[in-house]
């Protein structure tokens, strides 16, 4: 739990003192199992510890966000000063999430400790990383084709070193890029074939783009 972004720059005793002073919970999840269903009230900000979790409209199958670990859920509802949660968080194959409660977050104690003032700076930036994200595939969705799409989502994850991995089985990936499995299996063969990725699973790489 103390190797996270969440606690980058504060040390081991310093975490302690937080976690005791915030009264900051952890809780496990088994797979398929709810994290926040919609319409639950909302009041703290959650880190995935372990494990994965994926964010849905409780009307579709299609995932909005999928959440591994380091990855931060909640604060759009907070920070915006909603009660409900428009949305379900579901565990994927089970996980651990840490719960922060978001009003003494935002309101330091008296002491004003400077650890406390670099967990708000990590809690910006992780949100900073998310909303990035949301804006990346908001651009991919409307892509026009399925090639384009799955192009612009590798590009995402792609490293330097060649091979990468994406944090979806095939099946999420086409719930992520909202388009049918079938259709993506097909591509990604076609492409295989045209040498523009190579892939096994979810590891891929880019031969050309």
């Amino acid at each position: 739990m103390l190797n996270i972004d969440l606690f980058e720059k504060i040390d081991n005793n310093q975490i302690l003192e937080l976690l005791k002073c915030m009264g900051i919970k952890t809780r496990t999840y088994k797979p398929n199992s709810y994290i926040l269903k919609t319409g639950s009230s909302v009041d703290y900000l959650g880190v995935i510890l372990d494990g994965s979790a994926y964010i849905r409209k409780s009307d579709s199958a299609n995932i909005i966000e999928k959440l591994n670990v380091n990855d931060i859920f909640g604060h759009n509802i907070v920070c915006l000063g909603q009660k409900k949660s428009p949305v379900d968080i579901v565990s994927e194959k089970g996980c651990e999430v840490l719960f922060l409660p978001f009003d003494k977050l935002v309101t330091p104690c008296e002491k004003l400790c400077s650890y406390h003032l670099q967990l708000i700076r990590n809690i910006m930036k992780m949100i900073s990383k998310r909303n990035t994200l949301l804006e990346d595939k908001v651009d991919i969705i409307g892509l026009k084709t399925i090639r384009e799409k799955i192009l612009a989502l590798l590009d995402i994850y792609k490293t330097a070193q060649g091979t990468f991995t994406i944090p979806y089985s095939r099946e999420q990936m086409a719930k992520f890029l909202c388009t049918d499995r079938c259709a993506l299996s097909r591509e990604l063969s076609k492409m295989q074939k045209e040498g523009i990725i190579r892939f096994s699973k979810n590891n891929f790489e880019l031969l050309k783009n």
